[in-house]
């Protein structure tokens, strides 16, 4: 016979079943603040983990939605404003100060911030973190010249910051090694709290670079305190490659790799707040409520690490997530055409629409044989492409097609602009019949052209996506040979121009400048000195991009921009594609305050109501009682048998 303390453990086991979830969130750092009010978190998954948290190096999306959070910048985007887009001091006091000296050079004037302080460290004489010193900014940016580091923003630097050239010579000559007690006139530091920016030539663009992590200050303390060497028994390499002692509104409090990476609130932190202006007029009374309050809004931020797209959706669906793009593996689940599903929408659940500053296309080899030398031929090939069927078909008609290579909210961006070469099977028909090949045969040999179409090919979808670009091509009665590679294949392939036509292109704004985008069409840019695949080359384009990449924004500049834009529109050297572009589901309890695709790590701007997340939760997962139902009955029942087979052993 069971004994009743046995059945008690049996009974307690199936409650515990009864009431086991897969929340894969940790509990908590803390229950309450320090005043005894709620502790509030978020919880936001990572689709992989950060590659690295030295800001000197760490050029990727995924690790900037977490470096955003821990490092301020010395400007930062306006959340509000993203039509144009717009950039604010943060760890400045204010915005940088133009300066022209008599002989025509340029400089930047900049102050920091009383309240910019690096967080608490072992690094710092008692633990005590320190204010952030103009000096600081001198060692980023020598940091940047240092080849341990292997800044990917160093070409960038050196050609408009002031000896950054010859340092880099100086670098070379001393065996590969950065003393850094050298000083370089780039950054001159005039007292603790200001420093001075001096240009090799005018280039207004170096706003946007200011508010990049590249150009962040660093502690040396920090890395000199971790890089190579024992703290509580591990050795430990480079600081930046898995921590971080930062400027900004949260510090790293966990990093498990392939886990989850988790924020804490830096308490004292005030050097950011919440904007006052910029509010969107359909927010603007909801938002009024937030205006010049101190950041974050909450005081923690869990990021599990989810690397596939299902168990998104799950954990979204259950509230143990804060929201989550509306990808296309759970868009039939989730929506009823532009809108959230019913049951979605009765949880209270919004959507938003992001659009970022994104356009991707398909690339001409301008220096192929057939394509390269025949203009009307790629325009009756990008007539050909059917971008809003691709869009349907592959983002659900959320990516709006592209009708220019400048993304909505980049200065310049013409709303009214139409791709000339935009899809019309019609006029690509005609415009094969003047490129010599009418019905796709050569008009005088009367053979079938063939082209040889270059695209990646790593999953099923990606072979959709093709034979769909595959069809729209040969719809001209040409033959499309398709060439299937890995992503880092076909971007060797796109380096060494050996392609015809390929898919794979795109850009994501590093700042909303024209600038930016046109770079990718500059012949200097052409591999393996930067990303002009395309192998365009044309004088009259480099020559209007050398002079707009300097210019302050004004009229000429956009007739400038324009120019160059109708330009591109007439050589045709890409196919555009479309702007990426996707929905946001929201939880009711976590309500979105902004829009802007510039911060990967905008959470700072975002409240959570805990109590609503918690009934909600509790709402949507139901615990299960059958287990401890089928046990007790299984108990009650094997008891009662096991008191008649005991009756019959002692008769």
């Amino acid at each position: 016979m069971i004994s009743p303390r046995r059945a008690l453990a049996l009974i307690l086991g199936a409650a515990l079943l009864a009431g086991c979830d897969n929340d894969p969130n940790p509990a908590p750092l803390h229950k309450t603040r320090a005043d005894g009010s709620p502790w509030l978190a978020r919880y936001s998954g990572l689709p992989e983990d950060p590659r690295s948290f030295d800001p000197q190096y760490m050029y990727d999306s995924v690790t900037r939605r977490v470096m955003e959070l821990v490092y301020d910048t010395l400007l930062e985007y306006h959340p509000m404003k993203t039509d144009p887009y717009e950039v604010r001091p943060a760890l400045l006091e204010g915005m940088p100060e133009k300066e022209v000296s008599a002989d025509g050079k340029v400089s930047y004037l900049c102050r920091l911030k009383t309240t910019a302080r690096f967080h608490n460290d072992p690094c710092f004489p008692g633990g005590k973190g320190r204010q952030v010193r103009a000096e600081d900014v001198h060692y980023a940016f020598l940091r940047m010249l240092d080849p341990k580091v292997e800044s990917p923003f160093l070409s960038v630097f050196a050609d408009f910051i002031e000896g950054m050239t010859e340092l880099q010579e100086k670098v070379k000559q001393n065996q590969e090694t950065l003393d850094y007690s050298w000083q370089f006139p780039g950054v001159e530091v005039v007292d603790e709290r200001t420093f001075r920016l001096h240009l090799t030539k005018p280039y207004p663009l170096v706003i946007y670079w200011l508010a990049m992590h590249c150009s962040t200050p660093v502690a040396h303390e920090a890395v000199e305190y971790y890089d190579g060497k024992s703290h509580d028994g591990k050795m430990r390499g480079d600081f930046h490659a898995f921590s971080a002692v930062g400027t900004g509104p949260f510090r790293i409090a966990e990093y498990v790799p392939r886990q989850r990476v988790r924020l804490e609130r830096v308490e004292g932190y005030e050097t950011t707040t919440f904007p006052t202006d910029g509010f969107p007029p359909d927010k603007a009374a909801w938002l009024q409520q937030f205006a010049g309050k101190a950041l974050p809004l909450v005081d923690e931020i869990n990021m599990p690490i989810l690397r596939e797209t299902i168990p998104v959706f799950i954990l979204t669906r259950q509230g143990y997530l804060d929201g989550m793009a509306v990808n296309k593996d759970a868009f039939a689940a989730m929506m009823s055409g532009t809108q959230l599903a019913p049951k979605y929408r009765d949880r209270g659940m919004t959507l938003e629409l992001e659009i970022e500053p994104a356009t991707f296309w398909m690339s001409f080899n301008m220096e192929d044989p057939v394509l390269g030398k025949n203009q009307k031929l790629r325009q009756a090939l990008s007539c050909a492409y059917d971008n809003k069927t691709y869009s349907q078909i592959f983002y659900s008609g959320v990516a709006p097609t592209a009708e220019q290579i400048l993304p909505p909210g980049t200065i310049g961006f013409d709303p009214i602009w139409k791709n000339p070469w935009g899809y019309d099977l019609k006029k690509a028909q005609q415009l094969m019949r003047d490129a010599g090949y009418p019905e796709g045969r050569n008009k005088t040999t009367g053979e079938q052209l063939e082209l040889r179409f270059t695209t990646v090919a790593s999953s099923g979808e990606d072979r959709q996506r093709a034979e769909f670009e595959q069809s729209c091509f040969e719809a001209l009665g040409i033959k499309v040979r398709v060439e299937e590679l890995t992503f880092a294949r076909l971007m060797d392939k796109l380096n060494r121009s050996d392609f015809q036509l390929a898919s794979g292109s795109g850009w994501s704004a590093d700042y909303p400048d024209p600038e930016n985008f046109f770079a990718l069409f500059y012949s200097k840019n052409m591999p393996p000195n930067g990303s002009n695949h395309c192998h365009y080359n044309r004088p009259d384009f480099d020559a209007l991009y050398e002079k707009m990449a300097i210019m302050e924004n004004g009229p000429e500049r956009d007739a400038i921009i324009k120019q160059m834009n109708q330009m591109l529109a007439d050589d045709c050297p890409m196919i555009l594609g479309f702007i990426k572009a996707y929905y946001s589901a929201v939880q009711p309890w976590s309500p979105r305050t902004h829009h802007n695709l510039m911060l990967e790590g905008g959470m700072k701007y975002l409240p959570v109501d805990p109590i609503l997340r918690e009934q909600k939760r509790a709402e949507w997962n139901h615990k299960p009682m059958w287990p401890i139902a089928i046990l007790i009955g299984a108990l009650a029942g094997g008891s009662i048998y096991a008191r008649r087979w005991n009756r019959r052993i002692n008769a």
